[in-house]
Formats: C-alpha cells, structure tokens, sequence
C-alpha cells in the first residue's frame, strides 16, 4: 500500500482543529475517498501540514487538502512544501503552482493571457485614495475589496459609491488587496464552481448565498450540484490551459458578468473544499487522478 498524507491544518474559520482530526467539510470528503482510494492500493493519511518530520514519516506523496489556515503562516507554508519536495516527497499540487496560486495576483498573470478575468485594480493597501481610483476606474456603483492572499472572504469588505468612510476600510485589514466592480449575479444566479482532477471534468456545485449575504462561502450558503453551460466550461477549460500544467485538482469559480458571459473569480488550486458528499461518483476520479500523478 502506498501511504498518501492528507494534509490539513490546525485550525479554520470554525476554531480548532484538534489533532488526527479535519475540518467538518473535509472530513465528509475524506471519508468518501478513503475507502476508494484503499481498494487501489493508496492508504489516505491524516496529517497536519505543520508536522516538522512530514518529510520523514515514509509517505509516499502529500496531498494538499484542508490546510485552511495558511495564510496566517503564508511564508512558513510555503517553505514546508518546498522542503518536503526537496526531500523527496511528492506534493500535489505541486509547491510551485501552490506559491503561484497562493496570492491572487495570478489572476493579473491570467488576464494578461486572455482569461475571462473581472477587471482589477491591485494596490498596497486599501487606502482611501486607492478606493476613490477603483470607483473611477471601474466606473461602478459598487465594489469589491480582497486581501491578495486569504481565504474564506476574511477582510473582504463591499463599497457603495458615495456611500463609504475610511472607518469602512479598516475591516480590509493592512495588507495589499485588489479591487474589483460587484458583479450583481452574485447575488441572484450565484457562483458556478467547476471541478477538474488529473485536467478532465469532475463535477460542478452551484453556489448561491445564504439570506442577507453577498457571498456563498459561509455558513448558510445554498449549495447543489449542477451542470455547466457550453460557456462557463468553455472559459474553465481556457483558464485551466493558460495555468501551471499537472494540476491533480482545480476548482474555477465563475460568475456571470454584466454582459452575462463567465468572468472567473478564483482559480483554486491549493485547498478547495471538493464537495464530494454532493457528486461521490467523482471521488473515483481523484483517485485514478492520484494514482496516475504517482506514475
């Protein structure tokens, strides 16, 4: 058998995540690929990612999966998957995707190429003047303001035009950020989130937000499984061949623009929750993916 450490962290927007132990969410995944993965001779290992002797405990290959407190230890993530593939061991994603997925202006780097991006300003910090610029810029009612690197929409913060006070901006934090028009479909037809293992499709999720919110991806938010027009996966099949090659796992989250054609919002290619409680028939194909990513 070989041994697949299922990397996670020691905590997420819940609390704690107590040892030998997962996130809610990914649990459910877990436990639906686990017993799939042993009939194929792959052993799926709890295993924080912090572990200083990850590297020497005999896995065969580490798998990224719930580390969703990285980005408060961004460098010292980092480091440990580099470590890890320098000694030897296998990490999917690789560490040189994961550090050009972690900060979103790899979106900039996207956009260059062509994606279907939402336009960006991107500026140090979310200073009164930089906010002022977007609303120019963009010309729009409303925007958006993000940290460049974070996770679960932690510091992300919606202006209204005229509407805004510098004590508004506080809740951004002080790191760098990017600035985005409010796309409106978010609210109404929601997210389209497009699963790809090993670069074949796996399955889409729906992603609507809970009553009174703006965004799908806290507690109360409306999930279900759906399908993808010939558009949206038009576009996720663009970005997925403009992006690092080899990924074993994307999630590319699209929105409808004010044009009504996908604008992608995120590339996740480092920790996306795979709702396989929703589509367990694309459980098999993670693991045909990681085993074929073993060689």
């Amino acid at each position: 058998m070989r041994r697949i450490a299922w990397l996670t962290g020691a905590s997420w927007r819940e609390g704690p995540v107590p040892p030998g132990a997962l996130p809610r969410p990914d649990a459910e995944d877990f436990a639906i690929a686990a017993p799939l993965a042993a009939a194929q001779g792959l052993t799926l290992e709890i295993a924080r990612w912090d572990d200083p002797d990850l590297a020497a405990r005999g896995f065969d290959a580490a798998l990224v999966r719930s580390t969703w407190d990285y980005f408060d230890r961004f460098d010292a993530f980092l480091a440990q998957l580099d470590a890890c593939e320098a000694a030897g061991l296998p990490v999917f994603n690789a560490p040189a995707c994961v550090r050009w997925n972690a900060r979103k202006t790899y979106l900039e780097d996207l956009a260059r190429q062509g994606a279907p991006t939402i336009p960006t300003l991107w500026a140090d910090a979310a200073t009164p003047a930089a906010v002022a610029r977007a609303f120019e810029t963009f010309e729009a009612a409303e925007i958006v303001v993000k940290p460049q690197v974070g996770a679960g929409s932690r510091n992300t913060i919606r202006l209204q035009r005229n509407a805004w006070t510098t004590e508004h901006l506080i809740a951004a934090g002080a790191s760098s950020v990017m600035i985005q028009p409010f796309l409106p479909a978010i609210e109404t037809t929601g997210e389209t989130s497009l699963f790809y293992f090993g670069g074949a499709p796996a399955h889409v999720i729906r992603k609507l937000p809970a009553a009174g919110r703006w965004y799908a991806n806290v507690d109360g938010a409306r999930f279900a499984r759906g399908e993808a027009s010939a558009a949206q996966r038009a576009a996720a099949e663009h970005v997925l061949w403009l992006a690092p090659p080899g990924l074993l796992y994307a999630r590319v989250d699209l929105v409808d623009g004010s044009d009504g054609r996908p604008r992608l919002i995120e590339l996740e290619a480092i920790e996306p929750y795979l709702f396989l409680g929703f589509a367990p028939d694309a459980a098999p194909l993670l693991v045909a993916a990681l085993r074929a990513a073993l060689g």
